[in-house]
């Protein structure tokens, strides 16, 4: 199964990142709502949008560093 967006606290588990380093990414604008954390209507939970998170961690790696 390929997931493209899963809930907050399955990503959390999955990762072991905790809800508030997302928040922080949030409040410092490293991550955007909308792009990287998504408000489904009618579900409490935000979920996270794997493909926009997979993006970001390719492209904010150490640019001194390429893998060969």
């Amino acid at each position: 199964m390929n997931l493209h967006c899963v809930p907050i606290s399955t990503y959390c588990q999955n990762t072991g990142e905790s809800i508030e380093a997302i928040n922080k990414r949030i409040q410092r604008k490293i991550w955007r709502e909308g792009v990287h954390v998504l408000k489904v209507d009618g579900v409490r939970e935000r979920w996270i949008d794997l493909d926009e998170v997979n993006r970001w961690a390719r492209n904010s790696r150490d640019p001194l560093y390429r893998a060969e």
